[in-house]
């Protein structure tokens, strides 16, 4: 049986992320000084993407938990929800695909490994909630089959059901 190229795992203290690039300074500058400490302080999650072969870090994403209001829900999905105030949702904090491995799916199978990781929380999660941080990120999420959020500009969320149609 063929190994995969690629697996997704928690990063941990062995992961090496100096020269990591995506090409967004912002995304590799979290990556490199600020991960880590969100990472102790229980505020996100972060996993990898790393190159069975060369262990690289091909990508890499974060996961926190979050909730949708449910205003924000389009109406015939925010009809069949229970009167709460929000809905509870994961969210995609960040998603950054090394330019080494950009074009190669990667990013789809980060969110492909968010829904899965979402989906089997021993918390309940309808969606996986992303703010996409410009409109070519926005489109990724688009074609990625995400649902704009009514009233909050490049927020947009998966519901975890899709996870069945895939």
């Amino acid at each position: 049986m063929k190994q995969p190229l690629f697996s997704v795992v928690p990063l941990s203290n062995n992961h090496v992320r100096e020269g990591f690039c995506s090409g967004s300074e912002a995304l590799d500058h979290y990556f490199s000084a600020q991960v880590g400490q969100d990472i102790r302080r229980n505020i996100t999650k972060c996993f990898v993407a790393t190159d069975n072969s060369s262990h690289k870090i091909a990508g890499y994403y974060t996961l926190s938990a979050a909730q949708i209001p449910l205003p924000g829900l389009p109406v015939e999905i925010a009809r069949k929800m229970p009167r709460y105030d929000a809905v509870p949702a994961s969210r995609i904090g960040r998603l950054a695909v090394d330019r080494l491995y950009q074009g190669k799916r990667i990013g789809s199978a980060l969110i492909a490994d968010a829904l899965l990781r979402s989906s089997t929380s021993s918390l309940a999660v309808y969606a996986l909630l992303v703010d996409a941080k410009d409109e070519q990120a926005e489109a990724f999420y688009l074609y990625h089959s995400f649902i704009p959020c009514i009233g909050a500009s490049q927020t947009l969320f998966l519901p975890l059901e899709t996870i069945s149609k895939i």
